[in-house]
């Protein structure tokens, strides 16, 4: 009792802690208690988490009651539907009726009805998939019967303590409270959530334990945490801890698991609900199929607005036209054709009146201006386009198994009409598989041997095979160089300052990093069979015989580094030496072979080469170990000093074991005070770890090298000195396209970083970032400089011909990348973006006074190719020599905060090429967003990070790339890919394509439902504009839906102007779709000039035809429905350039249905649809030969001049898609087919059949 009483007053105080805030302030707080603790029944939560929602996941939209009211609400919300809803009214009233009521509900409920079974059966299926995990059971503490029992998930509430086991998924957002095994640390996969199949770990919090160090569930503890929000990658709040009296203890994201996560090499662990259901991270990122809208549909939006202006006027048109005939002086009412009048009475006021009946008679005759089938033959047709690109084979890339993915389903044609693409580099560009290549440590460059990269590249391309870790890599990299002993190349010994540099910047690399250690098998795609050891018996007994082979010999594994010592001038011999003509060093690895065995056995060690028989730190434990990293950079560093001699044994959250080459066999174990994450503002990462041998408290940060020198503090010359050398390597290192970053330390007093660290974690929630971020920099400052290092990131295949092949699209591509400067420049002049020929425009402005003279002086063409944009001079290259504009992220900040947006995009459009360097994520979006609203193109983003996803997202068209980063880049885009290559044939195809598919189809559209409602106008002038129809009105409601739907998908769906490899070759054939050539402004009023033209002679030859005849209302009619289908028909035909049978047979059934469907009409329908009678009027017009004359003659005039005028344009103003079509089509067939095939070695003759022939 004494124990209850003490919790309920401590729960009291608790919430008295939490809730002293202003209301406002409490709205963004969410307070937890455990449940185990509260005086509730086993199935209840306490305030305040009783208003918090349960753990069930409902993403269904309807019920059985909901249904129906809720699906024809939604889709009435389409102004579509609401059109021809209003218009099946409006045919209801009597006075205004011009067909069958149940007639015109025909269309209308058709479109309704198929909608809605797609709802449903999409509906049904969201309901299959909540039940499932509703129903899924985990195991929840009851604190009745003191243990954790099965429950489903939908039951688990916020506050309740859960136990996960590995290999389950965490089914709610946990608070991290004890992993098993009496560790700190678990690991999750978060693939669910953002595609990142690389491993994370999470750190338990030290709350209340009991006496064997596990957490007790009957223990009261609380949690003040952050509102639900969407951020995945962001948790602040504290927990209070019952044995601390209250006191607060900070959290961040990596004590949350999140729901959707996978518990992995962990056999269990416990954890507090947090957010439960719909206020878990990631149903709050749960979103539908994202929506955008194409520059095609929105010129159909407007043509739409155009048949809106058309319609209204011929309705005015007529309605005047019937006000008019009513109004001529007639002798009786009775004299009146087409309209009667009850009980021969005629008003005065009638005219008027008619005239506004007749009205809304003719917007029901003419409702089909509005093309309503338009919009579902899109979707149809898109759907159709993203499954091909999806089956595109040509597309595969083999090595990851990855096929493109659509996303968006709207805006295919889209693909065609890109004039701006917007590419990051590393992955994109790149392999995005890191290679170590060189260091800078103290001065001192090490250079790898390229044989050993390559060997090491190999290593990290197959980390996926079943290699064994003890047989096959210790044969391969089990000995130190020259790195890990300290020996110069003249075999002298280093001094014990330059040893404890060496030492230093690899137990920096080792440590201070994300990078896993797991030991468990886990088969993923940033996963590594580690492949360096630690020297055992056997690897020592290898070295010994590598090193006295008769012939002098050694093997390449001690060739691995060329050492260079800075002479303290930039003019010195070492910077006058290419990067590239390094050799490994031979002849003085001769000269230390004997220190180099002595290094490794000592001479009082026991037979297995370690001291006094001690146990290897290797065991098989350790040598089966893999490292897993969120970022491709750091696992090549960790991979290179692993075989330098440095390796990381384990890592949790407090600790981090080492194995250092001055430390003997046993491994140094370091606590971890503290872990500064890299964002993309500080551009670098931080550890503080304490020695336990010395009790020195260490800040190691590694960044980017700009970023980092200016953190430095030079307190002699020689500190000056080593910055202005290494400076200088780093120069190097980017110039030869390597990946540079840069390492720094700072020893902490330790009262002062346990007072800083106090802050840090304790910081108010309300601005808990802010506040971090500040004191992360107040810490890391006045650091001593360690070194550099580079890293090579190979371009992908096919990048450089992809890229001039887009150029040749007239397409600008621009490049936007966080690397340093010359890093970028070389990689640009790799991949051929900047041309050798061109003149490099510079940017790199420190001051932001200086950047619009800067810029003014570029665009005056007043500055040097390569000077700085501050130093201005006469430039004397010819004004045909193509410029490439080269800026950094510190000038685009000024830029962007100058109002200097408007020049910049002015000097960038005159550039061939765009280079932005040290950009960040939140600039590269504000580059595209510049360049989509202020030269209002069409622009395509492309990346593979999480860092591009802005930039994706804010394109017109985003286009994510499935790397070795995840797939945040390719989740959020609307297309996704394999790789880089891929991209041209996206565009150059499937982009040209569907743009000229669809507008073909589109313009069609409008064309054949103008040229009906033309011929129904025509008729009007002859009826006194009564309203009377001379076509059945079954044949009207149904002429769009059945008798020419079909082959215009078919068409937009199948057809090509030319084939894949013809466009692939000839980039040039791409502009048709940028150029807008095929749907420009007039291209709509052309076809409504045809459709009006067909009508008129349709009409009227048949009126001719008829005129002295003795033939019914309903066969006139029915003469032109007949001409209207054939000449409809074949103006679809004149637009195919690519007759399959698909196509043939949808044209064939399209002409039989038409004909069977009259025919069965006119012979059961004897009086089924008054006032109209089909009845046997087919089989009449059939029998006469005359009528098919009239129906031939009306054709032939109808499409001959449509014919005649493509000819002679096409003649006289050839495109270069006619060009080629003509050569293809030609006598030179053969010949010139050569000369057009795929440049892409990748594309071969059966890719080009299995893609059109789709």
């Amino acid at each position: 009792m004494a124990s209850s009483s003490s919790d309920s007053v401590f729960q009291r105080g608790l919430t008295k802690l939490c809730w002293h805030g202003k209301p406002a302030e409490r709205s963004r707080l969410r307070v937890v208690y455990n449940n185990a603790t509260l005086d509730t029944g086993s199935d209840r939560a306490a305030p305040p988490q009783v208003s918090y929602k349960t753990n069930k996941i409902k993403t269904t939209k309807y019920t059985l009651l909901t249904f129906l009211p809720k699906n024809l609400f939604e889709q009435f919300h389409r102004f579509a539907n609401m059109y021809f809803l209003f218009v099946a009214l409006l045919n209801f009233i009597p006075q205004v009726m011009a067909f069958g009521r149940e007639i015109a509900l025909i269309p209308v409920i058709g479109v309704l009805a198929v909608t809605a079974i797609k709802d449903v059966y999409e509906d049904y299926r969201r309901y299959q998939q909540d039940k499932k995990v509703n129903l899924s059971k985990c195991f929840v503490y009851n604190k009745v019967a003191k243990s954790y029992e099965p429950k489903e998930c939908y039951r688990v509430l916020v506050g309740d303590i859960v136990k996960v086991k590995c290999n389950e998924v965490i089914p709610a957002d946990l608070l991290l409270l004890e992993c098993s095994e009496n560790s700190t640390t678990c690991f999750i996969e978060t693939a669910n959530l953002d595609g990142e199949s690389n491993l994370k770990q999470r750190t338990a919090v030290d709350v209340s334990l009991d006496s064997n160090g596990k957490f007790d569930p009957r223990i009261p503890i609380m949690v003040e945490c952050e509102a639900p929000n969407a951020e995945l990658n962001k948790f602040n709040g504290y927990v209070v801890r019952h044995l601390d009296n209250g006191r607060k203890k900070g959290l961040s994201k990596e004590n949350l698991l999140l729901r959707g996560c996978v518990l992995r090499n962990t056999d269990y662990i416990k954890g507090i609900v947090i957010y439960a259901g719909h206020d878990t991270k990631a149903m709050k990122n749960s979103s539908g199929p994202r929506y955008k809208r194409s520059k095609l549909e929105r010129y159909m939006n407007r043509d739409v607005i155009w048949c809106l202006v058309i319609l209204l006027f011929l309705c005015f048109f007529s309605a005047i036209g019937s006000g008019v005939w009513l109004s001529l002086k007639w002798d009786s009412p009775e004299d009146i054709p087409y309209i009667p009048f009850d009980d021969g009475v005629r008003d005065g006021s009638k005219p008027a009146v008619e005239g506004f009946l007749r009205f809304w008679t003719f917007i029901i005759i003419y409702q089909v201006m509005i093309p309503l089938s338009l919009y579902a033959t899109l979707e149809i047709v898109k759907f159709c386009q993203v499954y091909f690109i999806h089956q595109d084979i040509a597309m595969y890339y083999e090595e990851a198994d990855i096929l493109p993915v659509c996303r968006a389903l709207n805006i295919t044609e889209e693909l065609g009409q890109v004039q701006h693409i917007f590419s990051d580099k590393t992955g994109t560009l790149t392999e995005n598989k890191m290679v170590f290549k060189a260091c800078v440590i103290g001065g001192m460059l090490f250079r790898e041997d390229t044989t050993s990269a390559d060997n090491a590249a190999s290593e990290t391309d197959g980390a996926q095979a079943t290699a064994d870790p003890v047989t096959d890599e210790t044969k391969s990299t089990s000995v130190l160089t020259s790195v890990a002993n300290g020996y110069t190349d003249e075999g002298e010994e280093l001094t014990d300052e330059q040893k404890a540099k060496i030492n230093e910047f690899l137990l920096l690399l080792a440590t201070c990093n994300t990078v896993v250690v797991s030991s468990h098998s886990h088969n993923l795609s940033m996963s590594m069979l580690d492949s360096t050891t630690m020297p055992s018996s056997e690897s020592v007994d290898t070295i010994d015989t590598a090193i006295t082979t008769p012939n002098g010999t050694i093997t390449s594994h001690y060739s691995r580094f060329n050492i260079q010592e800075a002479n303290g001038s930039a003019s010195g011999s070492v910077l006058e030496v290419p990067m590239t003509t390094f050799t490994p060093v031979k002849n003085a690895l001769k000269k230390i072979t004997a220190r180099i065995r002595r290094s490794f056995i000592n001479e009082d060690s026991s037979g297995d080469g370690l001291p006094n028989g001690e146990e290897s730190v290797l065991s098989q434990r350790t040598l089966a170990s893999r490292y897993e990293a969120e970022s491709p950079d750091e696992l090549a560093l960790v991979k290179a000093v692993c075989k330098y001699g440095c390796r990381l044994l384990s890592r949790t959250s407090q600790s981090v074991s080492v194995y250092l080459p001055s430390a003997g066999s046993s491994p140094i174990q370091y606590e971890v005070l503290a872990v500064l994450p890299f964002d993309s503002v500080r551009k670098c990462m931080s550890v503080v770890l304490a020695d336990e041998r010395s009790g020195e408290i260490v800040l190691y940060t590694k960044g980017a090298d700009n970023i980092i020198f200016d953190k430095i503090k030079c307190k002699d010359n020689n500190q000056k000195e080593l910055l202005k050398q290494t400076r200088i390597y780093v120069n190097h290192f980017a110039k030869d396209g390597l990946r540079t970053l840069c390492m720094a330390k700072k020893v902490l007093d330790r009262e002062m970083f346990e007072g800083w660290y106090e802050r840090y974690t304790n910081c108010d929630l309300e601005d808990r970032e802010a506040v971090q971020f500040s004191l992360c920099n107040m810490i890391e400052t006045e650091m001593e400089l360690l070194g550099a290092t580079g890293i090579e990131d190979r371009l992908q295949e096919g990048v450089a011909e992809s890229i001039q092949a887009l150029e040749q699209a007239n397409i600008k591509v621009w490049v936007l990348t966080g690397d340093k400067q010359e890093t970028a420049i070389n990689i640009g002049y790799a991949c051929g973006l900047l041309p050798t020929d061109a003149a490099i425009l510079t940017l790199n402005v420190p001051n932001a006074d200086e950047v619009e003279s800067a810029l003014q002086g570029h665009l005056r063409g007043t500055l040097t190719r390569s000077g700085a944009a501050s130093t201005a001079s006469a430039d004397t290259r010819p004004p045909h020599i193509p410029k490439c504009l080269i800026v950094d992220g510190k000038t685009l900040s000024h830029i962007f905060s100058g109002n200097l947006s408007k020049s910049f995009l002015r000097l960038a459009d005159s550039c061939l090429a765009v280079l932005c360097c040290r950009t960040t994520p939140s600039q590269k979006a504000q580059i595209v967003e510049l360049v989509k609203t202020k030269s209002k193109k069409l622009t395509l983003a492309i990346g593979d990070g999480a860092n591009d996803v802005n930039m994706i997202r804010t394109a017109n068209v985003g286009v994510g790339i499935e790397g070795l980063e995840g797939k945040q880049a390719s989740m959020a885009a609307d297309f996704s890919l394999g790789r880089f290559k891929h991209l041209v044939r996206l565009l150059f195809v499937h982009g040209h394509w569907s743009y000229d598919r669809l507008a073909i189809m589109t313009l069609y559209n409008f064309f054949k439902n103008s040229n009906l409602i033309f011929v129904l106008f025509w008729y009007q002038i002859f009826c006194m504009f009564s309203g009377q129809t001379h076509i059945d009105q079954v044949y009207l409601i149904v002429f769009h839906l059945l008798f020419t739907s079909v082959p215009p998908i078919i068409f937009a769906i199948l057809d090509q102007d030319l084939p894949a490899h013809t466009l692939m070759a000839h980039p040039t054939l791409y502009q048709q779709g940028p150029e807008n050539k095929l749907y420009h402004r007039y291209s709509y009023w052309i076809q409504i000039l045809d459709s009006l033209y067909q009508s008129l002679a349709i009409f009227f030859i048949s009126y001719l035809h008829y005129a002295d005849a003795d033939i019914g209302l309903w066969s006139f009619g029915t003469t032109q429905t007949v001409t209207l289908v054939f000449a409809q028909l074949i103006v679809l035909a004149f637009e195919t350039r690519y007759w399959q049978w698909p196509f043939i047979c949808s044209i064939v059934l399209s002409l039989v249905g038409f004909w069977v469907f009259l025919l069965i009409l006119g012979t059961a329908c004897l009086r089924c649809d008054p006032p109209s009678n089909p009845y046997w009027v087919m089989q009449t017009i059939l029998s006469y030969a005359d009528s098919w004359l009239c129906i031939m003659l009306g054709v032939i005039v109808a499409v001959v001049p449509r014919l005649v005028f493509l000819v002679f344009y096409n003649m006289v103003y050839p495109t270069d898609v006619i060009h080629y079509r003509s050569l293809l089509l030609g006598k030179s067939k053969h010949r010139d087919s050569q000369n057009l095939n795929i440049v892409f070695p990748d594309e071969t003759p059966a890719t080009h059949r299995t893609i059109e022939h789709l």
